[in-house]
């Protein structure tokens, strides 16, 4: 580049010679390339010598000035030579000459590089150049209008350049442009409205004037570029702007961007229709519209879509959604909640793993959204996670395994082994025992249609319900337990010798089995825990004092399970219960058909009943089928936590980190 100067021969048009001119202007090309060179060049005049050049009879010629022209021209100093020689008037003025047509695309290449210069664009605003470029966009043939626009698309970029076009009315061009129909040049319009829209005067224009009704039209087109780019304007239209989501919202054609995002095979368009999603159901008054239109199941499909944007859009949007309750239900129609789940498993991008735990933890708002989770396995790929170091992953699978947790007891209780005094046990829950390492967290439809074996036994709550329990069941129910004075946690327990004043003349019969369950594909509905819940709901809620209640419930339930127990072995419970697996062919078995029941059988119990009654109790597992209730009571004016014996002295509370609390949970 040092070779460089005013007097080496740049001036290909002053040689007659076309070959030579044609020699000279490659040498300026390849030049060009380097930066420096481009310095060089410009210090050596090289923009009058190519303007110069340009008035050559060769059309060959000429096309190979503007050619070197527009790479000279990526350079700021270039640019500015040409501004100075006013040199874009002389460009835009063989716009308008319709003998030199071949000329224009590449004059529209040399003035769309020279636009990005602020000053430069001013000043064709001035000239009137800028107007001339904004007719020739609007008036001529495809290939033109195409260059012209990626001229204005190039140079709004810059947000001063934005508002300069915009105060030009630009907008209005560009919208006579959507109203075409060559494919491409509405691709290259729609991207434009996408580029400028981050000017809010502008996104405010195109919002006036139709260009959202324009484009919702366009999301259909044959033409995938065409579908493409008016996408991902309606993305960038839509984002932080509730008038333009209710002007999509409203619109005639908004089914379409629904089936378009079903249907579509496109990850770019997917991905920018569930953004424009996202941006819509961020305005809590449009979900429930949006909800109608079915996109819940459009979105559904787009989680098992292989490309990650589509996923992170798609995620982001159900988010979204599920913050009302009627997309929830939609939600549980679909294959949503089992989709993330697999993302979960699959996945090896991090955003995505993050998105897809977010969006499940949000998505847990009720029992039967964690339920349907837990069904597809999401509870031990978030444990699994849980101890995952990829940064941000985890902490969203913590706070989303909480909320998993929070809503469905039964896991929390198989995950935790506790239940906190808050935690209220409902019809649904069960207890499989504790988990184990590598061990799933299973269903109950799964665990009622295992064959029976020796296994510990599945304890389920169900008071209520339609399946009926057999006459015989019940009678089981009513023969094999204990009569108890509730009110004062006083009673009798089969196979103990009743005090004197509560003998009775005639002695109890042994029950006989029941009948054969019913395959209802559902555990049976328990009536004995249903009379339980009445009993104690009437006798202990109205005793005086909580302490009062624990004592007579303690007493209660122990009666209902055989009293106190001086031998478990003397007990015979787990014959009892294998009995009952048999007679119901199943290992679940509802906590009131036990009538001869340990520790755990009488803990679960005693939170059932303690939750309906209003005693707030915990429930706590130990090992070796350990598992006892805390209650808290104030003595004093301090809080102080006890155990409550179920076994051995019924109603006697053992201090929480006394001797006797320790013997109580362990062999």
């Amino acid at each position: 580049s040092s070779g460089i100067n005013a007097e080496w021969p740049l001036r290909p048009g002053t040689d007659p010679d076309p070959l030579v001119q044609q020699n000279t202007l490659e040498t300026i090309e390849l030049l060009a390339v380097d930066s420096q060179c481009r310095i060089a060049l410009n210090e050596a005049n090289v923009v009058t010598s190519l303007l110069e050049a340009l008035n050559c009879e060769y059309p060959a010629i000429q096309l190979l000035v503007l050619k070197v022209t527009y790479s000279v021209c990526q350079e700021e100093c270039v640019r500015t030579s040409v501004k100075d020689v006013n040199g874009l008037e002389a460009l835009l003025k063989m716009l308008t000459n319709e003998e030199v047509t071949d000329l224009h695309e590449g004059i529209v290449q040399v003035v769309g590089v020279c636009m990005l210069d602020t000053e430069q664009l001013d000043a064709m605003k001035d000239s009137g150049c800028l107007l001339t470029l904004a007719n020739y966009a609007t008036s001529t043939e495809p290939q033109g209008q195409l260059n012209a626009l990626r001229a204005i698309s190039t140079c709004s970029g810059k947000p001063e350049n934005c508002q300069i076009l915009h105060d030009n009315e630009i907008e209005t061009t560009i919208m006579t442009v959507l109203g075409g129909e060559h494919p491409g040049v509405l691709a290259q319009a729609c991207l434009t409205v996408s580029t400028m829209v981050a000017n809010p005067l502008v996104k405010e224009t195109f919002t006036k004037i139709g260009v959202i009704q324009a484009l919702m039209k366009l999301i259909g087109h044959e033409d995938q570029t065409v579908q493409e780019m008016s996408t991902l304007s309606l993305a960038n239209l839509s984002l932080n702007s509730k008038m333009v989501c209710l002007d999509i919202i409203q619109d005639e054609h908004v089914t379409q961007l629904v089936e378009v995002l079903e249907e579509s095979t496109s990850p770019r368009i997917l991905s920018y229709l569930a953004t424009v999603v996202f941006n819509i159901v961020k305005f809590e008054t449009l979900r429930e519209q949006l909800v109608s239109l079915n996109v819940m199941q459009s979105l559904s499909a787009c989680l098992t879509n292989p490309d990650t944007d589509v996923c992170i859009a798609a995620c982001k949007a159900l988010a979204a959604l599920v913050a009302d309750s009627s997309a929830r239900e939609e939600l549980l129609k679909t294959n949503a909640l089992g989709s993330l789940v697999s993302i979960l498993k699959e996945s090896s991008n991090k955003e995505v793993l993050r998105k897809a735990a977010w969006t499940i933890g949000i998505s847990v708002a009720n029992e039967e959204m964690a339920k349907e989770l837990n069904k597809n396995g999401a509870l031990r790929v978030l444990m699994d996670m849980c101890t995952n170091d990829i940064q941000g992953v985890s902490n969203l699978a913590v706070v989303a395994l909480e909320k998993l947790l929070h809503y469905d007891l039964a896991a929390k209780y198989w995950h935790m082994g506790t239940l906190s005094q808050t935690d209220v046990v409902k019809d649904g829950f069960y207890d499989t025992g504790a988990h184990k390492p590598g061990d799933d967290f299973k269903p109950i439809k799964l665990l009622l249609d295992r064959k029976v074996d020796n296994k510990r036994a599945v304890l389920y709550v169900s008071s209520i319900g339609a399946d009926p329990e057999p006459a015989d069941m019940k009678s089981e129910a009513s023969t094999t337990g204990s009569t108890t004075n509730v009110k004062t946690g006083r009673g009798t327990a089969k196979g103990k010798k009743p005090h004197k004043a509560e003998e009775k003349k005639e002695e109890v019969p042994e029950p006989e089995p029941p009948k054969e369950q019913k395959d209802t594909g559902k555990p049976r509905v328990d009536s004995s825990l249903r009379e339980y819940i009445e009993e104690a709901t009437s006798a202990v809620g109205p005793l005086p004092t909580q302490a009062e209640q624990i004592a007579a419930l303690s007493v209660y339930v122990s009666n209902q399970m055989g009293g106190p127990v001086t031998s478990i072995a003397a007990l015979s419970y787990d014959l009892h219960i294998a009995q009952i697996k048999a007679d119901l062919k199943t290992n679940v078995i509802p906590i009131g058909f036990i009538k001869r029941g340990i520790f755990y059988h009488r803990a679960l119990l005693f939170k059932v009943l303690a939750d309906r009654v209003g005693v707030p109790a915990s429930l706590v597992r130990g090992e070796y089928n350990r598992a006892w209730n805390e209650v808290t009571l104030v003595e004093g004016g301090k809080s102080k936590h006890y155990l409550v014996d179920l076994m051995w002295e019924p109603g006697q509370l053992l201090e929480v980190g006394s001797h006797g609390a320790g013997v109580y949970k362990k062999l």
